[in-house]
């Protein structure tokens, strides 16, 4: 009597499928979680940044994290003991754009494109300032997207001084995009007195107002210094 052989175990291999549950997202963004809820409390914290006689506390791994500019001025620093913290001076004016700039940086806010809004524009200015020092393009988008908002003739030409200083093309494009088609806005901006302090500015919205006098349905109507004659 013989005894057939049984096969060997994985000859044949099939193909099984098993299926679990997605992981949580609270759970894969503890680490995240637990670094701003650090933050937050100013616990084991080893840097501390100065603006304005204000002191912020941080932690030097989320800085080096975010910024080759802190890596690098983190690496090449000399070891510290352990109760002291590395002092980082911001030349700024405003110490809300250093809270405004580490909120980015620990990705504080779940909607952190709504919850951008420096009560300022000398204060965006200053977080634009701390985004490029420290290169970080995500914060330059945000205070970009901030100086979109609310536009009018009173404060473009100020924005577009802002664009310039900072390279902001995209934005300064998209401006005199929109001046060249509002002939009443152009007008308004090519005539003021306020634009003869940006001589580049100037020149920008001259050829804005010359691309739109090509065609003489559009002639932009000009200043006169001239009284009305008496009836």
């Amino acid at each position: 009597m013989s005894v057939a052989r049984l096969p060997q175990l994985g000859s044949k291999p099939v193909e099984l499928t098993v299926k679990l549950k997605p992981c949580r997202t609270s759970e894969e963004n503890n680490l995240s979680m637990g670094l701003q809820e650090l933050y937050r409390k100013g616990e084991l914290t080893d840097v501390v940044l100065l603006c304005a006689e204000q002191r912020f506390l941080a932690h030097r791994a989320v800085l080096a994290s975010q910024s080759r500019f802190f890596k690098e001025g983190f690496t090449s620093a000399p070891l510290l003991s352990a109760d002291m913290r590395h002092e980082v001076r911001l030349e700024i004016a405003n110490p809300e754009a250093v809270k405004l700039m580490l909120d980015y940086m620990y990705k504080l806010d779940e909607n952190e494109w709504a919850s951008f809004n420096p009560r300022t524009q000398d204060i965006n200015r200053d977080v634009l300032q701390l985004a490029a020092q420290f290169e970080l393009p995500g914060l330059t988008k945000q205070a970009m997207h901030w100086l979109s908002r609310d536009l009018t003739t009173g404060n473009v030409i100020e924005r577009l001084s802002i664009c310039d200083s900072f390279g902001l093309a995209e934005l300064s494009d998209k401006i005199l995009e929109q001046l060249t088609y509002n002939k009443v806005a152009l007008s308004e901006v090519a005539n003021s007195q306020q634009i003869m302090n940006y001589p580049k500015l100037m020149q920008a919205i001259l050829k804005c107002a010359a691309a739109d006098t090509s065609d003489p349905s559009k002639q932009l109507p000009t200043r006169s210094n001239k009284k009305p004659r008496k009836a």
